[in-house]
């Protein structure tokens, strides 16, 4: 997940960089980063990569890119993945760093600049795991 660091927010990088796939285990396969995209959306978390140009110089790498653009639109289309640029993930997250939530007439509402766009879960234990219940 993001998170603050004073008023700056970071961005982890939570998928294999496209140089590490490429040259250091020597695959243009999607499986790893498949793997990473599915682990990360278990736990509602950010998926980000980082990908240098000057790594897509074979075709190859740009397929293995296509590739890659072609699978995350297609899980945008299906699981309702949100494909945000990072100033757009900043935005959220500032956002959602100041809603409150409040009891309004013994429902659980949450207030604030974009809670139009915020859902309410709790976390419960379900087999010595945290899963998520939506409101």
């Amino acid at each position: 997940m993001p998170y603050f660091i004073n008023d700056l927010l970071e961005l982890p990088v939570t998928a294999t960089q496209d140089y590490s796939l490429f040259h250091i285990l020597g695959t243009y396969s999607l499986d790893l980063w498949k793997r990473q995209i599915s682990q990360i959306m278990q736990q509602h978390g950010l998926i980000n990569f980082i990908v240098h140009p000057d790594y897509l110089d074979t075709a190859d790498a740009r397929d293995t890119y296509k590739d890659l653009l072609g699978y995350l639109v297609q899980l945008r289309g299906e699981a309702g993945l949100w494909i945000p640029l990072p100033g757009e993930v900043d935005t959220w997250w500032r956002q959602r760093s100041k809603m409150k939530i409040n009891s309004v007439n013994g429902e659980w509402r949450i207030e604030g600049e974009g809670a139009e766009r915020a859902t309410l879960a709790y976390a419960v234990m379900k087999q010595d795991r945290v899963c998520y219940e939506f409101i």
